[in-house]
Order: C-alpha cells, then structure tokens, then sequence
C-alpha cells in the first residue's frame, strides 16, 4: 500500500487509502482537467499515528461514550504529534513536484464525501501554508479525525469509530482572484439543463461558508447561455497573504459582476465535463488565478433530487413539474413496488373518474416505484389557481412553497391529448353527484346510513375476488369498480370536510380555534381510530394480559386456548384491519394478519390504564360545550348543531383509504398465488418478485407459458439501482 500519492499518478488510490477527496483530485487530474498539483499523504502515511492514538486509554474510553472533553484532550495529543525520519524524507522528496512555496492543506477521510453521509464543515482546510510550518499544520489535518463533531457525527450514524483514520491533501495554493461553487444541476428547480453559480471575490471559503453574499449565475447549457445573473454587494474577500496564512479586505468595487460572461460559460463547460466524467450530478469548487481556470474539488451532488431518464426531458424542450404524491398524501420517503406503482396511478385515475388519466400526456404518471401529478399538464387544463388550491388542500404547508411559483412556465403549448374534454367530464360528474349532495344537505342521517350499505356491499364484492381464476388485470379492473360505484355515496366525507372552515367563520375572532381542532379528534367513521380501540379492547383482556411471550401467544391461538369472547374480538379485528400495515398502500407490504408477532407487541405496548382515546373524548366533550354556549350567545345554536354533526362524520375522509387498502390486500392474496405458479413453472426465481411486475408484464406471463417473466423484473432491479 503506498504511502503517498502525487495527483498525477496513473494509479488511483483506493478509497480506504486516500479518502474521497484525494481520490477524486487524482481521478480528475488524470482525466484532464485543470486540477493544481499536490500530493496525498495516505492512511498508510500516517500509520504509526493512528497507532498511537488508539492505544491510548482515552481512545479506549472514548470509544463507549464519545464526548467533548476526551476528544479535545485526544485531538491536543494529536496535533503534537512529529514526523519521524521516513516521513519527512518522503514528503520532502514528493514535495519537489509541486511548483510552489506556499500551499493548503486539507483532510481527506475514507468516509467523506460517501454518498449517504456528509461530513460538511467538520474535517479541516489550512490556507496559505508555508514551508517552515508545514509539518504542524499536517498535524491539525490529522488531528481533525478526532474533532468532537466528527466522531459525534459517527456515533449516531451508526459508522464504526474503532475504523476512523484519515489521509492529508496537500496542493499548489492559488492566489485566487475569483472563487466559488458550481452545480451541474439546478438545485433550486431540480432542471437538467441548468447549471447554477455562485462566485465572489478573493478565495472561496467565504463563498462555501456563507460569509459574503455571491454573485448567482444560471447557464442553460443546452443552448449555451446566461439566462439569469444577480450581482450582490460583495463587501469583502479573503486573500492569502504574501507571509502565509490569510488576510481579510474591503473589495473596491463590490458591486461589480465577479465573473465576466465568457468565464460563466466557459466555467459552465467545465462543470458539465465533471458531470459527464462521473456520470452524475456534481458539484464544484473553482478557482481564477491570473485569468486561469482551476477546478480544486468535484463530488456528487447532494442537493438535488435523483431523476430516472423516463422523467427527464429533452434539451430545450418544456420542463415538467412533478409531484410526488404518494410522500406528500402518505408520508414514506421509500419508493412504492412496481406493482403497487401501477396499481395506485389506476386508483387515483378511476376513483378521480377519469379526471386524471394516467400517463405523460395525462395528469398522473407512475414511474419506477414513485406516483407523480403532473402539474403543468394539470395546470393547461384548471389553471394555475386552481392547481394552487387542489394541492394546498392535500398539504396547507404548500400555500407558501409555490406562492413564488411562476407555474405558467411548466404549462405545455398545447392541451394534452389525454387532458382533452377534461372540463366536459368535470362538469358532467358535477351534474350527476349533484342529486346526492342535495339529498345530503336534506338528509345527513341517510346518506350516511347509504354509505355504509353500500361500502358493505362493495366489501363483499371484494371478498368474492379472493381466488379469482380471471386474468390478473381484470382482476384489477373487477376489484375498482367498486370506486365507481362508491363514488355518488360519497357526499358525506365533503359536507364533514367543509363543516370546519364553517365553523371557523361562524367563530371567527372569537379565539375559539383550538376548541374548534378539538372537535376534529376522534372522529366518526375513521377506520383507523376504529382499528384503535379494538386493539385496546384486545389488550384489556385479561387473559391476553397474563401471556408473556409470542410463543405462548401464538401456541394459544392456534390451539383456542383463548376464550370464545377474546378469540371473536381477534378474528372481527383480523376480518376488518388485518389487510392492514406499514406502507400499506403498496401491494408488496406486508400485512398485519401475516406478521402477528408485531402485532402481538403492538398489543403488548398499549398502555390501557392510562389510554390517551380516553383524555382526547374528555376533551372533545369539554369543547363542544364551550363552543355550544358561544353559538347560543350569537343566536346560532341549531347551526352549530347540524355542522358539528357534520364534521364528526370527517373521519369518513380516510374510509376510501381504508376501502383501496382492503383491495390491494385481496389483490396481494391472488398475485402471490399467481406468483406461485410462475415460480413452480421456473419463470420466476422468488415468489416476492412478483412486484417487481406491471400489470401489464403478469398478464403477459398468465397469457404466455414460453415468456420469461424473470427478465422484467432483472431490468427493473437494474434501473432502481442506477437512481
């Protein structure tokens, strides 16, 4: 293993030796771009330091409980650390190629810069070394491994401390006239097409840490042009000193464009080369000395959003505004199964009743695991307001995102091909829910009683698909049709959704919002809430109390040695939510009823002494009182009555969920089934991947016994690894 690296070396260290920033300085030298000279002193290098340090006590002590003071007095010890004979003759012997007298030293960790972590900030860069000081300087670089916030950092990304070590970059210092950053992708907009710049004055460290306010620059290189420039008052610089170190001064002119034109553009190329070299979004730190070019560091970039190429569009042409919806309406970051992608965008076109086609000429687009809404499409048809105001409903916190939003941009020329005659179909459903939301403004105890006939009548439409011999996708289409008949029974969940803004203009000023919220606590109608309190009836049960382990939980319900009452309970419980789980909208989660061992601790976690259901219908109680009295003092009591009815029905707003659920949940039985024959016939290699399928894909297999299926699921595998 070498000991030291000069950035011109044919060999590229390995991470382990060199860390990622020196790695990437070598890789990029050898590629050809304009990278100072310099050399790495290695992990190797620094050998018998490390050593040192971890056969201390305090190393052996920190490694239990990282805190500041054990650091500090083991980065002190650090930093006084000498070179010993072979290392100064190695250094001195590599230093020779470096044409310069004075230099900057930086840290350069096996772990920085990983994708997945970031250690911003935390290692440490000297400027303007001089050769005299050199050594101790090597010294602080070092010693920066072992800086509190470092390891700190580690401990709680769960990175192993006993492997920390570190190697030490050190480059030709440049008298940098101009400096600063550059992304190879927007980060503010996620656009392909555009790189962004921040430049000022003087070296680069007040740019990257935010010390001067930069000049920002966007390039669209696809057509090679400025398409944005804001020059800021850049009221001072950092300069190396002609002694060493560096110094501080007043820019002349700190209104002045820090960059000329040509240097953005020709800067703008460089940044784009690094992406292509690495095959990925980067971002850069740059220097001009005496009107040169340099690039002094290239990483993947960590601000922008990854982007499959079924998303990306053409150079030059419209750009899409994606929402992912799935994060948004359900909250998980990961993405969706293939199937569950495919099945949800199917959801969202038949229960909007064709409103939202799917597809990139339609408003809904599934892609790799992800649901997005496109809105520019959208917004061609509803206008910009109204997209405004369907998104804001979905997540208020949106209202303040895209109120600088220039959405118009997003809008294609045209009206899509699926988009067209969407009006038309607006107003036509308009017309025919119509007769229901009258009769449920006449009648709310009835539509409520018609919902629930009709959501049992659907429930056992559903049921009678379990086992369903019929071809995968008419499966689907059989098991949605229940939204369409669903759809005119709904009225209710929309009456109970506007009650509450009802309600705050009826208090309006009288600071009673929080009595108003109240209210919206355990609502009627929300199977979640309902799923609740039967695990708390389940685990108030003394004999589920006196089990003391899953086995034992386990062995009684498989041998009914729970009594008739807590066994109906569990099955009623297993009929209704048992199709229920983490991630649950995707068809390739697992289910409650097939992992009872985290239900059994579910159960098991409930604390039903002190039950917060209980404290919430306390509170409930107290409100709708409070608020009760106030509506008499105003003369609106019987109004305040029939809303309140109302929005203790808003629960209902998630039973649509709970229905979709229930769906996939039968869907998941067949598929497996259907996975089961495709493994038996060796098409398949595992029955789970199975989701790795469109629907599309498993009809294909059900239709041809001689496709190999298992080729679709490789290439999906592939594509998700490339993101």
């Amino acid at each position: 293993m070498n000991k030291v690296y000069n950035f011109g070396s044919k060999t590229i260290p390995l991470l382990s030796e060199a860390g990622g920033k020196a790695k990437a300085l070598i890789e990029t030298t050898n590629a050809g771009f304009p990278v100072p000279d310099g050399l790495v002193l290695t992990v190797e290098f620094f050998a018998a330091w490390t050593d040192k340090i971890k056969k201390t006590e305090e190393w052996k002590s920190l490694l239990s409980d990282v805190t500041k003071d054990k650091c500090d007095d083991l980065k002190t010890l650090a930093e006084n650390l000498t070179f010993d004979k072979e290392q100064r003759l190695l250094l001195s012997d590599e230093l020779k190629n470096i044409n310069s007298d004075i230099y900057a030293v930086r840290s350069s960790s096996p772990e920085e810069d990983l994708e997945g972590t970031s250690f911003a900030g935390m290692y440490e860069t000297f400027l303007g070394v001089t050769p005299d000081m050199l050594e101790k300087f090597i010294a602080r670089a070092f010693a920066s491994m072992l800086d509190y916030r470092v390891l700190e950092y580690k401990a709680q990304h769960n990175l192993c401390l006993a492997n920390t070590k570190i190697a030490v970059i050190i480059q030709k210092q440049l008298y940098s006239a101009i400096s600063g950053i550059g992304f190879s992708v927007n980060p503010q907009n996620n656009s392909y097409d555009e790189v962004m710049i921040n430049a000022s004055f003087g070296l680069g460290e007040y740019v990257v840490g935010g010390k001067v306010s930069s000049d920002h620059y966007i390039v669209n290189t696809a057509q090679n042009k400025i398409t944005s420039k804001k020059i800021k008052d850049k009221k001072i610089a950092l300069h190396i000193h002609k002694n060493g170190g560096t110094t501080e001064s007043v820019c002349d002119h700190p209104d002045k464009q820090a960059l000329t034109d040509d240097q953005i553009l020709e800067l703008a190329n460089l940044i784009k080369e690094c992406e292509s070299y690495y095959g990925k979004p980067v971002d850069t730190e740059w220097a001009y000395e005496n009107d040169r070019l340099y690039l002094l560091q290239s990483r993947p970039i960590t601000t922008c959003f990854p982007v499959y190429k079924e998303l990306l569009s053409k150079p030059n042409e419209r750009k899409e505004l994606y929402l992912d919806i799935v994060k948004m309406s359900q909250g998980f970051q990961w993405s969706m199964s293939e199937l569950g992608c495919d099945i949800f965008c199917e959801l969202i076109s038949k229960a909007k009743q064709g409103l939202f086609p799917i597809g990139r000429d339609g408003a809904v687009y599934g892609c790799h695991g992800r649901v997005y809404i496109l809105l520019g499409n959208l917004g061609r048809i509803l206008g910009e307001s109204n997209v405004k105001k369907i998104i804001s409903s979905v997540d208020p916190s949106f209202t303040k995102v895209f109120s600088s939003f220039v959405f118009k941009n997003y809008f294609p020329k045209h009206r899509p091909p699926k988009m067209k005659g969407i009006v038309g179909k607006s107003f036509m459903l308009g017309a025919r829910l119509s007769p229901s939301m009258i009769s449920a403004a006449i009648d709310f105890d009835k539509t409520i009683n018609d919902y629930y006939k009709t959501t049992d009548y659907c429930l056992k439409k559903l049921d009678s698909l379990r086992n369903s011999k019929e071809n995968f996708i008419g499966q689907i289409n059989a098991a949605f049709e229940v939204f369409n008949i669903m759809v005119s029974k709904m009225m209710p969940i929309l009456l109970a959704v506007n009650a509450t803004s009802s309600l705050m203009k009826m208090f309006h000023d009288k600071s009673l919002e929080d009595d108003i919220l109240a209210l919206n606590m355990d609502l009627k109608g929300n199977p979640t809430s309902e799923m609740g309190y039967k695990q708390v009836e389940l685990a108030s049960f003394p004999e589920f109390i006196a089990v003391n382990s899953f086995e034992e939980f386990s062995r009684k319900l498989n041998n009914r040695g729970f009594s008739a009452e807590f066994t109906g309970v569990y099955n009623e419980y297993m009929r209704l939510y048992g199709c229920r789980g983490i991630g649950e909208i995707d068809i390739a989660s697992e289910r409650t009823y097939e992992n009872l061992e985290r239900f059994y601790t579910i159960l098991k976690q409930i604390n039903i002494s002190d039950n917060a259901l209980i404290k919430v219908q306390e509170r409930k109680k107290a409100a709708y009182h409070r608020l009760l009295n106030q509506a008499k003092k105003i003369g609106k009591e019987k109004k305040f009555i029939k809303l309140a009815k109302q929005l203790q029905w808003m629960g209902l707003r998630e039973h649509p969920k709970y229905m979709y659920v229930y769906a996939v949940d039968v869907l998941r039985h067949n598929a497996l089934k259907i996975a089961e024959k495709f493994v038996s016939d060796g098409r398949l290699n595992r029955v789970e991947d199975i989701f790795f399928l469109t629907r599309e894909q498993i009809e294909k297999g059900q239709n041809n016994k001689n496709i190999n299926i298992g080729l679709f699921v490789n290439e999906e595998k592939k594509m998700r690894l490339k993101r």
